[in-house]
């Protein structure tokens, strides 16, 4: 008997080998998703047929994105996330993207892909979302770090169309259809809305992860796992219904191309009318002349080779087949680019606080520059430290300290966050000061304008009251869950 499970279990994992090795994708296009309206057929009409008499307005709605590579740590039951998600005005939808969230050793590469720290990621990011940010001493005072950091006016950035502040409270900010204004808002000091705890049971095996029950305030929408990157997209209640169209396209960009050490899962939906990409990226690693040209390389092979599946149902004219097909997209992850000077002029340059010219030394802006990658994408002005690398649990570079083991590298900017398409404007970009991984989480805000029929806010103010999401399909994804700390809300270029 031993004998036959042994046989079992290595044709077993001969089999996964052989899918990952030739980056099949019978998988690749399955997700896990709380939203029972997102995981139906159900018919509709067209994308852009509009009924005679039915005008088109733009609300504009807030989307947080963040991005960490987590070192291939599974984070802790205590982990507290509410100084990463909480240290920015409540948006209507979260976007969190991780990389490394298992280590990226053969047996991780090629075997069977492990889910259980996806599992505790979406656990503390349930938790987190639908818990009442200033509902205890430690959420209080993490107010309290928040406008201390806010008022390091040497530190920070403000559009100038952001000088006047929302007027609005929180809760009215979390439960409005449209929780967006043309204010800025610094802060806010009501009680942040509803009082769900937001609990979320860690073992029931993924099947009610980030369920929402009658109270809570997010919904997993979808996520999605590939080896150590994983994405996870979460959206207000009040939204669940408006979510349709949910697609997962992943690309393998590791070793020969095949395997998925690294590489991108990109999540296509559509919000009312638009539709929106989100993309999460792990590149090529290394900081020889020459590695970035290998880091181009995956963006293109990425934008090339990312597909989504077609709806039943609608043309293909009507759902976008590609990252780039999409009315607004949002690129996340560890793109790796890094900063070509010597380790020394690095950190000088970092202790001087002078970003401009570590700016222009910078891998990724002048591969832009140069219209060799990411031509005509935008990202936010830069106003913060790099992120990358520090020793273990500590505010040090590695290699600060002579004679240590570890390996030196040249600061850098690793963890990015850029957007293509009009229709988007970041508010802030920020960079987190959690000591868990060798990385710094990033995260920046942005206020997206959504195109909706007048008959569709009819709609959404009559069926408000029914029924909360239900927990449904299981979702393999990989989610992202940055700290907090920033340097600067900024503008984009």
């Amino acid at each position: 008997m031993r004998d036959e499970n042994a046989k079992k279990s290595k044709l077993s994992w001969s089999k996964t080998l052989v899918w990952k090795w030739f980056n099949a994708k019978t998988k690749g296009q399955d997700f896990h998703a709380d939203l029972d309206a997102c995981c139906k057929e159900r018919p509709r009409r067209g994308m852009f047929e509009l009924d005679p008499g039915h005008a088109t307005d733009l609300h504009q709605y807030r989307i947080f994105v963040g991005t960490w590579n987590v070192g291939g740590k599974s984070p802790p039951p205590y982990l507290n996330l509410d100084d990463w998600l909480h240290t920015s005005l409540p948006a209507d939808l979260y976007v969190l993207g991780f990389q490394e969230i298992v280590p990226l050793n053969a047996g991780n590469v090629l075997g069977t892909e492990d889910n259980a720290p996806a599992r505790k990621w979406l656990s503390l990011i349930a938790t987190t979302l639908n818990r009442n940010p200033f509902s205890s001493s430690s959420s209080s005072s993490a107010a309290l770090r928040r406008r201390s950091f806010h008022s390091q006016k040497s530190d920070r950035f403000v559009d100038p169309s952001l000088e006047r502040r929302f007027s609005v409270c929180d809760r009215m900010m979390m439960m409005a259809p449209s929780a967006m204004d043309d204010d800025d808002h610094d802060d806010y000091d009501d009680d942040g809305g509803d009082d769900g705890d937001g609990v979320v049971d860690d073992d029931d095996g993924g099947g009610g992860l980030g369920g929402v029950a009658e109270g809570r305030r997010f919904c997993l929408v979808a996520s999605k796992q590939m080896v150590g990157v994983f994405l996870t997209v979460w959206v207000r209640r009040e939204l669940r219904e408006e979510v349709k169209d949910l697609r997962v396209s992943c690309v393998s960009r590791g070793l020969m191309g095949y395997l998925g050490n690294k590489g991108a899962i990109s999540i296509s939906l559509r919000l009312h009318r638009t539709s929106f990409c989100f993309v999460c990226a792990h590149l090529s690693s290394g900081e020889k002349e020459g590695d970035e040209l290998r880091r181009n390389s995956d963006v293109l092979e990425i934008l090339r080779k990312t597909r989504f599946p077609r709806l039943n149902g609608q043309i293909r004219a009507t759902s976008p087949e590609t990252i780039l097909d999409h009315d607004r997209v949002i690129w996340l992850g560890d793109l790796n680019y890094r900063i070509a000077l010597s380790y020394r002029a690095a950190k000088a340059l970092v202790e001087m606080r002078n970003w401009k010219v570590l700016l222009e030394n910078d891998q990724l802006r002048n591969e832009q520059r140069l219209g060799r990658v990411f031509l005509g994408w935008n990202e936010g002005r830069i106003y913060f430290p790099p992120t990358y690398k520090y020793s273990t649990n500590s505010d040090r570079y590695a290699g600060d300290v002579l004679h240590s083991k570890e390996k030196r590298r040249t600061p850098a900017w690793c963890d990015r966050i850029l957007w293509y398409g009009r229709g988007l404007r970041q508010i802030s970009y920020v960079r987190g000061e959690s000591r868990f991984s060798d990385h710094r989480p990033v995260y920046g805000l942005f206020a997206a304008e959504v195109e909706k029929t007048s008959c569709e806010g009819q709609t959404a103010r009559s069926s408000r009251n029914l029924s909360s999401c239900s927990a449904s399909s299981r979702v393999e994804v990989e989610e992202l869950l940055p700290y907090f700390h920033g340097f600067t809300h900024l503008t984009s270029l």
